[in-house]
């Protein structure tokens, strides 16, 4: 009987993915560990190790490749909780079946007592409740050597309670049973593997997951943009092939309408084999002309093979090409889908061209993307806050960003929810789905409602407090930095906690202040040409002098407002004084004071303040609408923002 470790990890060794490697070989072989929680995508597809053997079948489940790599084990069982307990061949079911008497032994001299009663046992066939499954297989599992159990929606068998204060005693007793199994030094000395299966960790009893349980967590992430080229060039072969069939016929008959005599007939003879050729593979995906693999491997960043391939069926169910813009639409809803209830994903439609003004923050945004594709990510920042009244261009930057980096680009939702324990389960659930993501830039709007002061009175049963230690932890990964950006935009940055701004979490903060007067004419010009608006007005200037203290938002309202009085035609100078003069600005002036100031207390660098940083002090003094101007002035003088 083979005990070693090394007869089902060389399809690993030669095969598996990095993660698989590092987060299952490497503890297991090395006597670290010998039961597993897999988590995330463990309903998806892998490549196969046996492809060379099989070309027809380049990928499979995750659980096939499981049972193709353990195949030379004594007994490999799979147990959920619909089907029961599977085995990889009859021998290994009768073997299992022996070893806890479910069926007498060949010898004839056995017990003629225990022959009976494995015969009746044998007629009822083999349980499918975990409370029956669990104590045979621990039978197994203690009796002998080289056995792997895979236990498939384990959230089923050992179930994290959630609003449910109390698991129900049988619950518990599978959970200890499979704690049991984790802290086993003889099932670890006799080669055995637990491997419980997950498509979300939180949904697993705390006490398997937490520290001391005995179980190792491995992610399966989706896959990496090399795999996705190589699954996208694998699956899209015979398309590809096909395209280049009809490529060579039209030649062919091009050249058939010139030639003449026994030339004609031969090349008559070869544009029939090319259709027939062309018939033979009717069923495949239409490509577009200028398909690229490596381009459409970028687009369907943050898929797994499974989610691409169903886009690939859709395609050839409708007929359409598979365009990128079918590619986007589809993934759009997909991911949406997937991850709807915790973030949007977003299709960055604009970048740092259609903004007007702040230069010096699109400046510091165009360093960090010369940062991202030279790969030299200490030069990327963990994170940044953007600080300063509403509308004045925050989240137009952080979609720039992402479009021009052509990372994927999220927008953040409420995490919490309402049943005990389950805030804490989003969360984590949140984070494994940026993670699965990369390359992201995340956007968190109104940071300051999420990420409020930990002194802060909330009757959460420091639910609060659990998870900003969640999101600072991750926020403080080094691994992210360059992978995944996260930029929080907030008007009132004094409320957010200050461990969460310090520097390695909020690397900068920035103030976005109302646009000053010499910024205005730009903001009028972008936006005009964002809507495609017709209009012959070239100078903005006299409307900029006349909008002074709006804010990017408001010029937006403006100029479709103008668009209306205009009739739905090209915009004069009247149409567009008449919009001027008709808005209302939404916010007051005091209350914009007020943000600015505690926005620029919080800036971080002096490079990055705004160009005209005295104007916008001098302008707060001189209207004297927020109290104590004297106190922030001095602020302003003992922080060295600077001379006024």
């Amino acid at each position: 009987m083979k005990t070693d470790k090394t007869e089902d990890v060389k399809a690993l060794e030669y095969k598996a993915p990095e993660w698989l490697k590092k987060e299952f070989l490497l503890p297991f072989r090395s006597g670290l560990a010998h039961a597993f929680i897999f988590h995330g995508d463990t309903d998806g597809l892998v490549l196969n190790p046996n492809c060379e053997d099989e070309p027809g079948r380049a990928y499979i489940t995750f659980l096939e490749f499981l049972k193709s790599i353990f195949d030379e084990r004594r007994i490999v069982i799979i147990y959920d909780l619909a089907a029961g307990m599977k085995f990889l061949n009859p021998k290994m079911e009768k073997d299992f079946k022996k070893v806890c008497g479910l069926e007498s032994e060949d010898d004839t001299s056995a017990d003629p007592i225990a022959a009976a009663k494995a015969g009746l046992a044998a007629k009822r066939g083999l349980p499918q409740d975990p409370n029956a499954c669990l104590p045979l297989i621990s039978k197994v599992l203690g009796k002998c050597e080289n056995v792997a159990v895979i236990i498939r929606s384990a959230h089923f068998v050992a179930p994290n309670p959630g609003a449910n204060a109390l698991l129900p005693q049988n619950d518990r007793v599978n959970i200890q049973m499979l704690i049991n199994w984790s802290k086993s030094t003889w099932y670890r000395k006799s080669n055995n593997l637990i491997l419980l299966l997950t498509d979300d960790i939180s949904k697993i009893s705390v006490e398997l997951r937490g520290n001391g349980s005995g179980f190792y967590q491995v992610f399966i992430p989706k896959p990496t943009k090399p795999e996705r080229i190589d699954f996208i060039s694998n699956a899209t072969l015979k398309a590809r092939e096909k395209a280049e069939l009809a490529t060579d016929l039209a030649k062919v008959e091009k050249q058939v309408k010139n030639a003449r005599g026994s030339k004609k007939s031969q090349l008559e003879y070869k544009a029939k084999q090319l259709r027939e050729q062309m018939a033979d593979s009717d069923s495949v995906i239409v490509l577009p002309d200028d398909f690229d693999t490596a381009v459409f491997g970028h687009a369907t960043q943050g898929m797994s093979f499974k989610q691409i391939y169903e886009i690939f069926l859709q395609a050839l169910k409708t007929g359409e090409p598979l365009s990128l813009d079918f590619v986007k639409d589809r993934k759009k809803t997909i991911l949406n889908t997937e991850y709807g209830e915790l973030m949007e994903i977003v299709d960055a439609q604009r970048g740092f061209e259609d903004i007007g003004g702040l230069s010096y923050v699109k400046s510091y945004f165009q360093s960090v993307l010369d940062a991202i594709k030279k790969a030299e990510y200490r030069l990327v920042p963990m994170g940044v806050y953007l600080m300063g009244p509403p509308g004045t261009g925050k989240t137009a930057l952080v979609e720039a960003l992402a479009k021009e980096a052509s990372f994927n680009f999220i927008k953040t939702k409420n995490i919490r929810s309402m049943w005990v324990g389950e805030s804490e389960a989003r969360m984590q659930k949140f984070i494994y789905a940026l993670r699965s993501l990369t390359p992201v830039v995340v956007m968190n709007d109104e940071a300051d409602l999420a990420d409020a002061q930990r002194d802060t009175p909330k009757g959460d049963s420091n639910v609060t407090e659990h998870l900003m230690k969640m999101w600072m932890e991750f926020l403080s990964d080094p691994r992210i930095r360059g992978q995944i950006v996260v930029i929080s935009c907030t008007n009132r940055p004094d409320r957010i906690d200050a461990a969460l701004k310090r520097s390695g979490r909020g690397d900068q903060r920035i103030l976005i202040p109302m646009p000053s007067t010499e910024e205005l004419p730009d903001i009028f010009r972008v936006m005009f040409k964002r809507y495609g608006i017709p209009t012959d007005i070239k100078d903005f200037v006299p409307f900029a002098k006349k909008t002074d203290g709006f804010s990017g938002a408001d010029i937006e309202a403006i100029v479709l407002a103008s668009f209306r009085f205009a009739g739905g035609q090209n915009v004069d100078v009247k149409s567009l004084n008449q919009a001027v003069d008709d808005f209302i600005p939404s916010a007051s002036q005091a209350t914009i004071d007020f943000m600015t100031e505690v926005g620029l207390l919080e800036c971080s660098s002096r490079q990055l303040l705004p160009p005209n940083v005295k104007d916008i002090i001098q302008g707060i003094l001189q209207r004297g609408l927020i109290e104590n101007t004297d106190v922030f002035l001095a602020q302003i003088r003992a922080r060295k923002i600077t001379d006024v």
